[in-house]
């Protein structure tokens, strides 16, 4: 290979090393909410799910309880309609958790 060759090749080597080193400045930031995307996803609404599931059970264990009292709407929207929208509802992915979970 004569010097020429020899030096273009050295030269795209150099680049390729400075590209691979680089190359996250060149594409888009990871924000650190990525993080918390995951950790909603694999957990968080699984954990929710579950936790619906037990407040629906919940709910049925404490009609003896509301019905004397009137407060069946009350507790029907803290044990049932919460925890399903905070399950269901939110939007995915979320900028900010809203106020009313």
């Amino acid at each position: 290979m004569n010097r020429l060759g020899k030096a273009f090749l050295l030269l795209l080597t150099i680049l390729l090393v400075v590209g691979c080193l680089y190359s996250e400045g060149w594409a888009q930031k990871k924000s650190s909410d990525d993080l918390l995307n995951i950790v909603d996803l694999l957990i968080a609404r699984p954990v929710s799910i579950v936790a619906a599931a037990a407040g629906t059970g919940l709910f049925v264990l404490s009609l003896p309880f509301t019905l004397p009292t009137r407060s069946t709407e009350d507790s029907f929207n803290m044990f049932v309609v919460a925890p399903w929208k905070f399950s269901f509802v939110r939007e995915f992915p979320e900028e900010q958790f809203p106020e009313e979970y």
